[in-house]
């Protein structure tokens, strides 16, 4: 069965109908064949089954030009040079069209090719180079010429619809082990880091009651060289991560105290034709740097931060070999370069040119070494993020890092701000650090301090402890335990990602298309957190914020204020340890008990309903680490909630689906915030009592359904 519906224009052009409303034209130069069948599939595309047919007709009385009609669009392709125009069905202009653009999406059209949208600037080259193999699952088949031209086209009605199809042409974001979604604290301690001040640090998380549950070595276990071996091109561990214990037992000695750990490199295999992906510091043979790898593994290194710049290819061959040799989710960490100013250099990169659209299907990435040392800065992440450069161009998995160089309350709201991303990272900086100054910090982790040119630092500094903050600290507390009990929330909304490509941090415009106040980009920094939580980055020193609330009801997470929606407010932002956070009205949250890691599965699952209104939430579930979750192993649980006036009704159904470490039996608590008065009476093995709200305990079967009943 072809891969697609193929349409020949001319001997060298092609049009391939995936659907109804998205297609590919194919240009090609190359001698004798012109597409041959090793390069159907080239790195853009994630789909690599057989698509169905399409059914078409064609109209050639023009000669110039082939008019091809699905059942939804008219699509004028020029003979001369394979450029196009689409018309929707009833004949309106979608492509090309004077329009605002908004990330990947322009007239709800998303263009791209094999490198970038809209042909925007980037380093990549546009044409299809690396083609998927059947044979070894992999993009390994290289065409080093220039002579195939892929340009792809999806329309979709709504937003939602177009995610949905981008999601299924380009290929889903992988789900991040369940230790993924916590936090990670990385050890940059450049050439003093050793293997006591690592446990040392892992001992301060936890004494600090900071939630944590990876830790990522900088280049300071080995990658960065030594006098005699050129930086970035180490394999191995250094000296001073090798005693008193070995590698494998200071691994080990961590994962008891639930930790995970990941490794930094700077170099790759050196695959066969990717000399166009620009820089990394060394390369090696592939069987050399696969075996270094390997014997990490076996030490219990959970995963790489691929810190290579521009090797989109090689990170994915990379991160699919992770896969084939655990059989489960790797952690691996890439490079996406989107940050207003560089904490190393005058750089500024506000575009993201040196990343081809495949990179979205490995695990996650940072913005790069951005520095976060004034307002502006962050003002530009949260935009980025989750807004024209992150999830308006279908990449969710994006996070920045945790600096902490500007003023406290510039880092007291970028801590909140991570803590409600996707993925929450520290680049260097402990939770516990105040600011500090760009020179201290270019001292401390400087990379030629082994050569003398910087003084040696005591314990405290190397460990932030010199640089102690209390309010600092537990602002950064408050909101990542807020993170950790909202995972069951987080968890299903990554679920959701994965499914229909609906990224987990929403752009108002997406999720609330139909409110003409706010779906045309009017409030980039606003978002929704999954579909239930409004998220308002402060991202200014001021005192007062406009926030405009989409149409519906709203209620303040921390304080219960109600807001009216479809208008906008002007809060009171002063207090800058309190992050604007704000719950539709009716939403059910499902929440864990608190914890410090994700390693367990929580055996009480926590249901707070905020306001009145009908909602419900489809709770994802799955063991957490496997790849599973791929091929069925999972479970569904479908919640319903209304709460009018006099009654309130909780039905809890059956989850659906089995999975390894699947629940029989679950308790739940259930929590009707705002609730001031108890209910005439309890159901059988209900108890209820008041505590900021109305609280229903009762445990149940996980495989039937259950109702909770209430009257007033």
């Amino acid at each position: 069965m072809d891969y697609c519906t193929k349409i020949f224009v001319t001997e060298n052009i092609r049009l391939d109908l995936f659907t109804d409303t998205a297609f590919r034209i194919r240009i090609s130069t190359l001698e004798g064949e012109a597409f041959p069948p090793q390069y159907e599939i080239p790195f853009a595309v994630g789909r690599t089954t057989p698509w169905q047919p399409v059914s078409y007709t064609t109209d050639t009385k023009d000669s110039t030009m082939l008019a091809v009609l699905t059942k939804s669009l008219r699509i004028y392709v020029r003979k001369e040079n394979g450029t196009f125009m689409v018309e929707r069905g009833d004949g309106l202009r979608l492509y090309p069209e004077a329009a605002p653009k908004y990330g990947m999406f322009l007239n709800h059209c998303i263009v791209f090719d094999s490198a970038s949208f809209h042909g925007e600037p980037t380093n990549c080259s546009r044409y299809a180079h690396w083609f998927y193999s059947e044979k070894s699952g992999e993009y390994d088949v290289h065409l080093a010429e220039d002579a195939l031209l892929d340009t792809f086209f999806i329309y979709g009605e709504s937003y939602r619809s177009g995610y949905a199809q981008f999601n299924e042409l380009a290929g889903a974001e992988p789900l991040l082990a369940r230790k993924g979604y916590g936090y990670y604290q990385t050890q940059h301690l450049a050439s003093e880091g050793t293997q006591a001040r690592l446990i040392r640090a892992a001992e301060l998380l936890r004494e600090h009651d900071i939630p944590c549950d990876t830790l990522i070595l900088d280049f300071e276990w080995g990658d960065g060289g030594s006098d005699d071996v050129p930086w970035g091109s180490r394999l191995e561990w250094r000296e001073s991560y090798r005693a008193p214990l070995s590698p494998k037992e200071m691994i080990t000695k961590l994962k008891e105290m639930h930790y995970d750990v990941m490794v930094i490199h700077h170099n790759v295999p050196a695959y066969e034709g990717r000399s166009d992906e620009g820089w990394v510091c060394y390369e090696y043979p592939e069987d050399v740097w696969w075996k270094k790898m390997q014997s990490l593994l076996a030490d219990g290194v959970a995963g790489t931060w691929q810190d290579t710049r521009q090797t989109d290819v090689s990170n994915a061959r990379i991160y699919v070999g992770l896969e084939k040799r655990t059989g489960r989710r790797v952690r691996m960490l890439c490079n996406y370069d989107v940050y207003r100013d560089s904490s190393w250099t005058k750089e500024c990169v506000m575009i993201p040119f040196k990343q081809r659209i495949g990179g979205r299907r490995t695990p996650f990435s940072w913005t790069g070494d951005m520095s976060l040392d004034k307002w502006s800065e962050l003002a530009f992440q949260v935009q980025a993020i989750v807004g024209e450069q992150g999830a308006l161009k279908g990449i969710s998995y994006l996070t920045n890092d945790a600096s902490r160089l500007g003023e406290r309350a510039l880092a007291m709201r970028g801590d909140q701000f991570l803590a409600f991303n996707s993925v929450a990272r520290s680049h260097n900086h402990k939770p516990w650090q105040r600011s500090e100054s760009w020179e201290e910090f270019a001292d401390r982790i400087a990379i030629n301090k082994e050569k003398g040119e910087t003084h040696r630092q005591t314990e405290e500094e190397l460990l932030g402890l010199s640089h102690f903050d209390p309010v600092r600290e537990e602002n950064a507390r408050r909101y990542l335990k807020l993170r950790y009990r909202l995972f069951p929330y987080l968890y299903s909304a990554a679920r959701e990602t994965y499914d229909t490509g609906l990224p987990m941090t929403r752009p108002l415009m997406v999720a609330f298309e139909e409110d003409e106040n706010c779906n045309a980009g009017q409030y980039p920094r606003e978002y929704m957190f999954g579909d239930s939580l409004l998220v308002c980055p402060v991202c200014a020193p001021a005192e007062k914020m406009k926030i405009y609330f989409p149409k519906g009801e709203w209620i303040g997470f921390f304080y219960g204020t109600r807001y009216a929606g479809g208008r906008e407010y002007e809060l009171d932002v002063s207090d800058a340890s309190v992050l604007p956070l704000f719950v539709k009205s009716g939403s059910v949250l499902p929440m864990r008990t608190p914890c410090s890691c994700l390693d367990d599965v929580d055996e009480v699952l926590e249901l707070h309903i905020f306001g009145e209104g009908e909602s419900t939430f489809n709770l994802y579930e799955d063991d957490g680490d496997s790849l599973g979750y791929r091929g069925g192993e999972y479970a569904f649980t479908h919640i319903r909630s209304s709460v009018k006036g006099y009654e309130v009704c909780l039905t809890i159904g059956a989850a659906e689906g089995d999975y390894r470490g699947k629940l029989a039996e679950r308790k739940i608590k259930a929590v009707w915030h705002g609730r001031e008065t108890m209910p005439k009476a309890a159901p059988s093995g209900v108890t209820l009592r008041m505590e900021d709200g109305l609280v229903a305990q009762f445990t149940m079967n996980t495989e039937k359904e259950r109702e909770i009943l209430l009257s007033f």
